[in-house]
């Protein structure tokens, strides 16, 4: 081994201690990698800065001098040496700890480091104590198939502790595997796992296939969904449309029918009224001429007068009796729409006839004041305008139906108006209306002339569609849909609109919100809007 040592010191460079790549001969003999020489040379230029660089630079093993301008030749027999070593050496692994293009060949693989080493790098491990604990082996590349504490070729396998054995594992002196412990052969132990896996791979390629066959279901039930949705759109759209253009048409029958029937009505108006006032004419003459009759004295002419009078059929009751009932039986115009479209018009005029919103004065802000009579709210005068929201509900929570109201907001600097979920105990005065998922909310800020719709994350602010100050805003409610609209109730003019998903019940909110001490005089009050028209 020494020899060997000393051999592999001979084609190691003084300089990068490693093996010679290049070596070139210096003059005074001594040998050096080619490149290791150009790092003299520049460090010696280096070394010399703005002055005149020195022509020569010394030896690194005995100090002598050597001309920059003396151009070296290679080693050639030095370099065959390297050649005929490295072949002569060559195992197929490199030494792990070699630095440089020609890295020593391995001499001996160590189990415990998992790394090879050449003659010179082994040596720490034939030196250390700790060191020469290890295994060592001839080189191979991979070193998990041999056993870390013998260096034998795994070929048991331990059941109890799931670790692969050599069969030196076994020996009595190695007793830790041999009581209590089940060993058997590692082509067993992977038979056994193969087995387990292919078993568990069933189990896998069933789950696989269950959920291939949901996916399918779930996918053919989405289109079927899809396609039912699709259908209902298309059917309700149709049906609005149709209901909308059948709306037109009846609307301007309606309007043709009423002027016809006016004029009709106001001519047997008259017409009645023509056959009273000749009625009345007669009667009035038929009066007078039985007044003056009683004041004639000639009893001749007395007779010739009455006989050539003409209210024969004035003077029965019955007869005059029956012409004033003629015309006292004219009730007016008839209906004129049809039998099948009034119970409609009443059926959707009770859809969406209007909520009488009552204020609940327990979920209501301490200092907002109420008037339950005229449903109205407002704050006294200097109230704290930071001590807001100032918020109420109304006592009936909406659970499923259509559902309207109106709120009259005129000359309120800022307010909001929406819904929410019931709030938790004690939390009622504190709640704003649309900063959280339990309300929505529609507010108002004068001063900025804007509105602002909000639900949790979600803020849409949009300036007024119509010139001036809302004064009267309508709330449309649909629970089972969803649907939940606000609009300026005068203009008929559209604010905006929420699409919901409504779990549990919701109430009716109104909130005054105030943005200096002066404000908050003006009552906002929630009406009915039929019986407000």
């Amino acid at each position: 081994m020494a020899d060997v040592l000393s051999l592999d010191e001979e084609l190691i460079c003084a300089v990068c201690r490693d093996i010679f790549v290049e070596p070139v001969t210096l003059p005074c003999g001594h040998n050096y990698c080619e490149e290791c020489v150009n790092q003299l040379k520049r460090s010696l230029a280096r070394a010399g800065g703005d002055e005149t660089p020195s022509q020569h630079y010394t030896c690194p093993l005995c100090l002598a001098p050597c001309d920059v301008r003396i151009e070296l030749k290679k080693n050639i027999v030095l370099h065959n040496i390297l050649e005929k070593f490295h072949g002569n050496r060559s195992t197929g692994h490199d030494c792990s700890v070699c630095k440089g293009q020609q890295k020593l060949p391995a001499e001996k693989t160590c189990l415990n480091c998992e790394e090879s080493y050449c003659t010179l790098h082994i040596m720490p491990h034939y030196e250390n104590n700790t060191l020469k604990q290890h295994v060592l082996v001839n080189p191979i590349s991979n070193t998990n198939r041999l056993c870390k504490s013998h260096g034998k070729e795994l070929e048991l396998y331990c059941q109890s502790d799931h670790t692969a054995l050599c069969v030196y594992c076994m020996l009595p002196s190695e007793a830790k595997h041999t009581i209590g412990h089940s060993v058997i052969k590692l082509s067993e132990a992977t038979a056994n796992l193969k087995e387990n896996c292919q078993a568990k791979l069933s189990d896998v390629r069933l789950n696989l296939s269950e959920i291939k066959h949901c996916m399918s279901d779930l996918e053919n039930t989405a289109a079927s969904s899809k396609n039912n949705l699709e259908g209902q759109q298309g059917d309700c759209t149709s049906f609005l449309r149709k209901l909308k253009m059948f709306l037109d048409f009846e609307e301007q029958a309606w309007q043709k029918r009423f002027s016809v029937d006016l004029v009709q009505e106001s001519r047997n108006l008259k017409h009645r009224v023509e056959r009273l006032m000749k009625l009345k004419g007669r009667l009035v003459e038929a009066q007078e001429g039985l007044q003056q009759a009683l004041a004639i004295q000639d009893p001749l002419l007395l007779l010739q007068t009455s006989q050539n009078t003409d209210w024969g059929d004035l003077y029965e009751s019955e007869s005059c009796s029956r012409q004033i009932q003629e015309v006292r039986e004219w009730s007016g115009p008839k209906p004129i729409a049809s039998a099948k479209i009034m119970p409609l018009f009443h059926t959707l005029k009770g859809t969406f006839s209007g909520d009488d919103i009552k204020l609940n004065p327990q979920s209501a802000h301490p200092r907002l004041k109420l008037c339950l009579a005229s449903g109205s709210l407002w704050l006294p005068k200097n109230t704290d305008h930071s001590d807001g929201p100032y918020c109420v509900f109304g006592c009936e929570a909406f659970r499923d139906g259509v559902h309207h109201w109106e709120v009259v907001v005129e000359n309120i600097p800022g307010w909001t108006v929406g819904i929410s979920y019931a709030p938790a105990q004690g939390k009622v005065s504190s709640v704003v209306l649309g900063s959280d998922e339990s309300s929505w909310g529609l507010s108002y800020t004068h001063s900025r002339g804007q509105f602002c719709a909000e639900h949790g994350w979600f803020k849409f602010c949009f300036a007024t569609p119509t010139p001036g100050f809302p004064s009267r805003i309508g709330v449309f409610l649909d629970v089972d849909s969803g649907i939940l609209s606000f609009y300026d109730a005068l203009r008929l003019k559209h604010l905006h609109t929420f699409y919901c998903s409504l779990h549990t019940p919701v109430y009716p909110a109104f909130s005054i919100n105030v943005e200096s001490d002066r404000e908050g005089l003006t009552k906002m009050r929630v009406i009915n809007p039929e019986k407000n028209q």
